[in-house]
């Protein structure tokens, strides 16, 4: 299992652990004696060029669109109306909408009359000059809702430019990963079937091994027992005499 998680880690699709990280001593006295298993090493791109692109374009795009519509909102209406040109009024159209609001207890008729009889009394401003402004401003209120909407298309194309260019690069760096487990696998069963191969070779040397031992045990039982007559025939020999 270790042997495989490095060739994984060699191939960027695991990430080691400090435990499971192979020692760099242990490796390069391996390099030095390479045995009849050592692993050609395995580098293959994480991504083709293509993806990489796409990835890193993908990623600019979207770094340049904020994650939130705080952008879109809360422009202050005083603000809009300075963009769109909007020049003072010497009886501001709110104004007229908070005298309106004190006056909600009355009909809308009666309102309109105490409001005209107002602007009769007082020289200061004139009802005109309320609802030009008023004009002046829904106009530019509504200007300002087109601009929000073209904004709000412009946010929208983008969004789907970056959502079609995300699933391009998933497909190309699937593609690429699978490109790398195929290639792993071909690697793990060409280990396997050498791993196979020495493991028979080794066991049939020690087959070998066994039967020379045994011929050569009964060569030397014979020998012995060849031996043996001499001090069997000359001992009974001697201990006669």
């Amino acid at each position: 299992m270790k042997g495989i998680l490095n060739l994984l880690a060699r191939a960027r699709l695991v990430e080691l652990s400090d435990d499971e990280r192979p020692d760099p001593r242990a490796e390069s006295q391996a390099g030095d004696a390479p045995g009849p298993f050592a692993v050609p090493p395995v580098q293959p791109e994480r991504l083709p060029a293509s993806a990489d692109r796409q990835l890193a374009a993908a990623a600019t795009q979207q770094a340049s669109l904020p994650e939130t519509g705080e952008d879109l909102v809360g422009q202050a209406f005083t603000e809009i109306y300075a963009a769109a040109g909007v020049p003072p009024s010497p009886y501001p159209a709110e104004k007229l909408l908070r005298l309106l609001d004190g006056l909600r207890a009355m009909d809308a008729a009666t309102r309109r009359t105490a409001i005209l009889a107002m602007d009769e009394a007082d020289d200061n401003w004139q009802i005109g000059d309320c609802l030009r402004d008023a004009d002046l401003k829904i106009a530019a209120l509504a200007e300002h809702k087109r601009l929000l909407a073209g904004q709000l298309g412009n946010r929208e194309a983008q969004s789907a430019e970056l959502v079609e260019q995300i699933g391009r690069t998933l497909e190309a760096a699937s593609e690429a990963i699978r490109q790398q487990i195929a290639e792993l696998q071909q690697l793990l069963e060409r280990e396997v079937t050498r791993a196979a191969q020495e493991r028979s070779r080794v066991e049939a040397g020690l087959r070998a091994a066994r039967e020379a031992a045994e011929r050569e045990t009964r060569r030397v039982d014979a020998e012995i027992e060849r031996l043996r007559e001499i001090p069997n025939t000359f001992s009974a020999a001697g201990a006669a005499n």
